[in-house]
C-alpha cells in the first residue's frame, strides 16, 4: 500500500547492477519509507562523447545493452512497488558520474544512493571510482555501500535493521551538518547515535595512547554537548567517545566496536592538489567501512528537515 502523501523529493539510486549496487537497494528503500521520499532508479550505459556517430554495428550493441538494462530497472521498480514505495526509472548513455550528477542537480533530489567496490591502492588510482568522484561533486548527501557489507541484507525495508548510528565529528561545519542529518535519521529510525571525535595527540595526554586526560575530557565534553544541544538531540545520543589517533582508524575501529549499522561523516569536499596532499577522511572511510556510509557536506542541500518529535529517551552516555 502506498503512503497517503505523494512525496515530491526523491532518492536517486544510481546502479550498475553489480553486487554493491544491489546491496544499496534495501537501504535506499528503508530511507525512502521512513523519510517519505520517492525513488529514481538510474542506470548509465557507459559510452564516450560522440557515441551517436558510432557505426550501425556498434549502435546495435549499445541498444542490446540498453534493453538488458531496462529489464533490470523494471525489476527494481516492481520491487519498490511491492514494498509500498513510489519509484521511477531513468536510463541514460554517457559518462556515469557526469550523468549521475546531471540528474542530481534537480533540487528535488534529496540524496544519492550508490554502491562502491571500495578499491584501494593502485586499482583505485588506475580505474578511478564513480562513487568517490560523485561524492566529491554531488550537490546533496551521498549514501554508499561496499561489496563487503553483510551479505544477508533483507530487501524488505521493514526487516532491515538500522538502529545504531555513528557520527564522526571534528567540530567543523561539515561534521555539524553530518550530525544534524544523524539527529533527524535517528528519530525517524528509532535509532541510537554514537558521537565520535578523534583528538590529536599532545603532551597533555597520559601514557595510555587512546584515552584523553581529565582536563581534555571535560573540554571535549563541553564542545560535544554544545553540538548536541544546538540540534536538541540529547534524547538520541547514547555514546560520546573521544580517543586519540588517526581519524580514519579511530572511526573504523569505533564503528566495529559499537557494531554500527550506518556511519555518518561530513566532508570538506576538497579537490585537486589540496585533496591529494591532505587526503580525505570521508573517502578513506567509504573505501574501507564494513557498513554503509552517509556522506554530508556543509554546503550541500539538506536531505530532510529537522523534526521535533521524539520516540525514545535512551540512557545518557559518557566520554570513553
Amino acid at each position: 500500500m502506498r503512503t497517503a502523501a505523494h512525496p515530491r523529493r526523491t532518492i536517486l539510486v544510481a546502479t550498475d547492477f553489480s553486487k554493491p549496487a544491489k546491496l544499496v537497494i534495501p537501504y535506499a528503500f528503508k530511507l525512502a519509507r521512513v523519510l517519505n521520499l520517492r525513488l529514481i532508479i538510474l542506470h548509465v550505459v557507459k559510452a564516450p562523447p560522440g557515441f551517436e556517430q558510432w557505426s550501425p554495428g556498434a549502435r546495435r550493441s549499445l541498444q542490446s545493452l540498453k534493453t538488458k538494462a531496462l529489464l533490470e530497472l523494471g525489476r527494481i521498480v516492481r520491487l519498490a512497488d511491492e514494498n509500498g514505495l513510489m519509484a521511477d526509472h531513468r536510463l541514460l548513455v554517457g559518462i556515469p558520474e557526469d550523468s549521475i550528477l546531471a540528474v542530481a542537480r534537480n533540487p528535488d533530489v534529496a540524496l544519492i544512493a550508490m554502491g562502491t567496490h571500495g578499491k584501494t591502492g593502485w586499482d583505485r588510482l588506475r580505474l578511478g571510482s564513480v562513487a568517490e568522484s560523485t561524492l566529491r561533486r554531488a550537490p546533496c548527501p551521498v549514501l554508499t555501500v561496499r561489496a563487503s557489507t553483510a551479505a544477508h541484507i533483507p530487501v524488505n525495508p521493514y526487516r532491515l535493521n538500522v538502529s545504531r548510528l555513528l557520527v564522526a565529528t571534528d567540530f567543523s561545519a561539515s561534521s555539524k551538518a553530518a550530525f544534524r542529518a544523524a539527529a533527524v535519521l535517528a528519530k525517524q529510525l528509532n535509532a541510537r547515535v554514537a558521537l565520535v571525535h578523534a583528538a590529536e595527540a599532545s603532551d597533555s595526554f597520559q601514557s595510555e595512547p587512546l584515552r584523553v586526560d581529565e582536563l581534555s575530557r571535560r573540554r571535549y565534553a563541553g564542545r560535544l554537548q554544545k553540538i548536541i544541544s544546538a540540534f536538541r538531540a540529547d534524547e538520541v545520543i547514547t555514546d560520546k567517545v573521544v580517543v586519540t589517533g588517526n581519524p580514519v582508524e579511530v572511526i573504523l575501529d569505533q564503528a566495529k566496536h559499537l557494531k554500527t549499522d550506518l556511519l555518518i561523516v561530513g566532508t570538506h569536499a576538497r579537490r585537486g592538489m589540496k585533496r591529494l596532499v591532505l587526503g580525505s577522511v570521508a573517502e578513506a572511510v567509504v573505501r574501507r567501512a564494513a557498513c554503509p556510509v552517509f556522506i554530508v557536506k556543509a554546503q550541500a542541500r539538506k536531505p530532510f528537515e529537522m523534526t521535533t518529535s521524539t520516540r525514545r529517551s535512551p540512557p545518557r552516555g559518557s566520554i570513553g
